[in-house]
């Protein structure tokens, strides 16, 4: 196994912090990247640096805000300087959303989206010119199992990883001249501490008359049973999953892995399948059956 320069974003908490130490890890040198790791993030950044030095890990701790377009590619140019080249990109940064549509402001689905979406695009745009140069390198896209389905009080955090999902597609299809391979995760429920952060919509007020208050609450326990009970998955599975596609041979990297070991990816896994033989038809259709896997 050769060992590769990885670059994750969102390293300072739950998945994104255990992908990062899973890599470093298995030998590979990672660039932990995160917002404001000198102030709000702190703590996280010693507590990496810390494991790093404890187990003579090759990680560096790496301010990158995926909001932000100079911060971006500060970041990029930084760990490019320090590796001499970067292999994958492990676009994780994001975060979830939660409620009746109807009660986020414009502004908070803007936001949900510039983080989500866009911040990917932002650094896939700002390693893609060396990648491409080098005619190798890997883009994995963090999703969901939510980015293929949908549920009330869930569609302005699917909607984003469904755009999510959409772009990283467009890009395999695009870049597979380049050798440049694009991979998309999606993970099913795991205990990361994702549901204590995740937004609520501004306007409360707009949820009244809709009657969905106990359809809410039992969605809720539900999620919560799924995500601290005592079957919660094991998030460290994601973790593996991505060292899995960083390790496996160019050229043999699926487009979609789901990672559920409760079994609620089936419905995801359904639906990939289809869409699978759909896009198939449409890429011969448009004469581009060479961008077929």
């Amino acid at each position: 196994m050769s060992n590769s320069n990885v670059l994750v974003t969102g390293s300072n908490s739950g998945l994104g912090r255990l992908i990062s130490l899973a890599l470093a890890r298995r030998g590979h040198r990672v660039f932990a990247t995160m917002r404001a790791p000198n102030t709000k993030n702190e703590r996280a950044a010693a507590e990496l640096r810390a494991i790093a030095e404890a187990e003579r890990l090759t990680l560096h701790v790496v301010e990158l805000d995926v909001t932000d377009d100079r911060s971006v590619s500060t970041a990029v140019a930084a760990a490019e300087r320090a590796a001499g080249h970067l292999d994958v990109i492990v676009n994780n940064a994001g975060y979830a959303v939660g409620g009746i549509n109807e009660t986020f402001t414009s502004e908070q689905v803007l936001a949900e989206l510039d983080t989500n979406v866009v911040g990917a695009h932002r650094v896939n745009r700002a390693v893609l010119p060396a990648l491409r140069k080098r005619r190798a390198g890997l883009l994995i896209h963090i999703s969901s199992t939510m980015g293929r389905l949908t549920a009330p009080f869930n569609g302005i955090y699917c909607g984003s990883k469904w755009a999510l999902e959409a772009m990283a597609e467009s890009y395999r299809y695009e870049l597979k001249p380049t050798g440049v391979e694009v991979s998309i995760l999606q993970p099913g429920v795991f205990k990361t501490g994702i549901l204590t952060s995740t937004v609520t919509g501004a306007d409360a007020e707009r949820a009244n008359g809709y009657g969905l208050e106990a359809a809410a609450s039992k969605l809720q326990e539900m999620i919560t049973a799924m995500h601290d009970g005592p079957g919660a998955s094991d998030p460290e599975e994601v973790a593996r999953a991505v060292v899995a596609l960083v390790e496996a041979p160019a050229g043999t990297r699926p487009l979609r892995v789901v990672v559920d070991p409760s079994g609620g990816g089936a419905g995801t896994e359904a639906l990939n399948h289809a869409a699978s033989e759909v896009q198939r038809g449409l890429l011969t259709a448009l004469g581009m059956p060479q961008m077929i896997d």
